[in-house]
Order: C-alpha cells, then structure tokens, then sequence
C-alpha cells in the first residue's frame, strides 16, 4: 500500500524528539567555519556551533542541500507509489526549495510535492507537523496537502534580535535594513512577509520586546476567537527567555501544544546569539 512521508530540512529547527514522535525525516544543510564544512544537525551540534560563533575569528555561511542530497534521502524512505511531502525554507532566504523541486524531477516513480513555507526556523517545523500530523490521521494526499498550505498561509512569525549584524553581514536583512543603526539597547523585532525578513517594531531593552510579541499574539488570537493555537518558540542560547514567553503564553492564550527547541546552525548563522522567535497558527 502506497504510503504518505513527510520531509523537511534543518532549517526547521525541530527537536529530535518530535521529529521522532511524528517521523519526519531531515535532509541537514551544510555550515562552513573558513575550510571547515559540518552538516547541520549531522557534523555539528547546536552547543558546538554557538560556542565556535562565540570564540572563533571567522563568521561561518550555510550552503544548500543539493538534489542529490534530496535523491538519498527520498529513496531511503519511499518506494514506487509513494508520496512525499516536502516542507522547506523560504525560497526567498535559500535555494533548498529549488533543490528540493529538481530533485523530484528525478524521481518519477516518487509522488513527491515541495512545499515552500515562505518562513524559516520552526515555522517550517510547524508547517510539517500540520503535514505529519495528518498522514498519522489517515488523511488522504490532497487533504495532507491543504493542511499544510493553511498552516502556512496563517503562521504567525515574529523574533527578537540581540543585533541586526548577523543578518547584515549573510545577505539575509531584506527590509530590516532600515533599522541598522539604532539607538543602544534598541532590540528590532522583526518577522517575514512574503519570504522576507521584515521590520515589525523597535523596543527599548529585552523586557518591553517580549512584551511587544506577547501583545502581537493577543491580536492574532483575537482575530481567530475559538481556536486553539499551536506555538513553536526557538532561541538562540537565550532558553530562559523561551521558558519565560511559554508560561506567559500558556497563561494567555488558547493553546493546543507548543514546541521549545533550539535555533540550529542553519539559522543561527544569520541571526546570532540571544536571539528569540515565536511562531504561531490556528489548528483547525
């Protein structure tokens, strides 16, 4: 009997466990340190990378899994007649989606549809949960694929920076250029629209952000009055401030579960240390 696999890559930032819970298989990308290349979640573990970032000279870049990278891990886990659900960074922010779609152009005899979550960190990983989720429930192929869509039409996204000047020096500051500069102790809250990392609001010191994304959630929540919100928080070394924002939410807010992991390498890259990001949809 033909089978339903859902696939995401490290960019999603999920903890092992869950990817467990749910068998959701991971094609990593890579992260150079000058000549040095680790696979992310492979090679290089998340305490490793952020303590290399911390006490290195030289600032690391990521690199794209390639369609062959995509190939091997499709064979592994399906055969002829089966179907993959494929869930992945923003197009806008790598080439892992583009990967993902020649690598499927390779595999005939494999179902196989590349999801582009125009998001990055756990809003891919929240994305395919909604996906693994319904093969679980026995859903069938279009419905898997609508539930994934919705979740990814409706994510919520915003994230606290210590600093802008990860993602100025990786290319990855789209529209938040516009904040470079500010005052001290400034921390950009930031979020993606359509791919792109985005300004959201400026607050002053750590405390008022978090309550600035606390209030952003609040009017989310009150413009889907009735649903259950499924969370995902990710941070950069910064996990008293995910524990923190998970009690206030779990006080706060309707809530189906919430997923605390953290930022991996492939995203680490590009937004530093202290970083904190909530991620958010309705589960229908």
């Amino acid at each position: 009997m033909a089978r339903i696999h859902v696939v995401t890559d490290s960019g999603s930032d999920l903890p092992k466990d869950v990817r467990e819970r749910f068998g959701i298989s991971v094609v990593p990308l890579t992260i150079q340190f000058g000549d040095d290349i680790y696979r992310d979640g492979v090679d290089m573990q998340v305490d490793e990378f952020y303590e290399r970032l911390r006490t290195g000279d030289t600032l690391p870049s990521t690199c794209q899994p390639s369609p062959a990278d995509f190939v091997k891990v499709y064979e592994s886990i399906a055969e002829a007649g089966d179907t993959i659900i494929s869930v992945h960074l923003s197009s806008k922010l790598s080439g892992t989606y583009q990967s993902s779609v020649l690598a499927a152009s390779m595999l005939p005899d494999i179902d196989i549809v590349s999801i582009d979550t125009l998001s990055a960190s756990m809003g891919i990983g929240l994305a395919a949960i909604a996906a693994a989720e319904a093969v679980k429930q026995e859903k069938p192929k279009d419905e898997v694929i609508a539930v994934t869509e919705r979740a990814v039409e409706q994510l919520g996204v915003y994230f606290m920076v210590d600093t802008l000047e990860f993602l100025k020096r990786n290319g990855r500051i789209g529209r938040a250029s516009a904040l470079m500069g500010t005052l001290l102790n400034i921390k950009p809250i930031l979020t993606l629209q359509d791919g792109v990392v985005t300004p959201f609001e400026k607050a002053r010191g750590k405390a008022k952000a978090l309550k600035r994304i606390s209030e952003a959630i609040a009017q989310y929540s009150e413009e889907h009055t009735g649903k259950k919100l499924r969370f995902g928080i990710t941070h950069a070394a910064a996990l008293d401030d995910a524990e923190k924002i998970a009690a206030e939410i779990k006080e706060q807010f309707p809530v189906h579960d919430i997923v605390i992991g953290p930022i991996g390498p492939t995203i680490g890259v590009h937004v530093g240390p202290g970083t904190l990001a909530v991620l958010f949809y309705p589960v229908q």
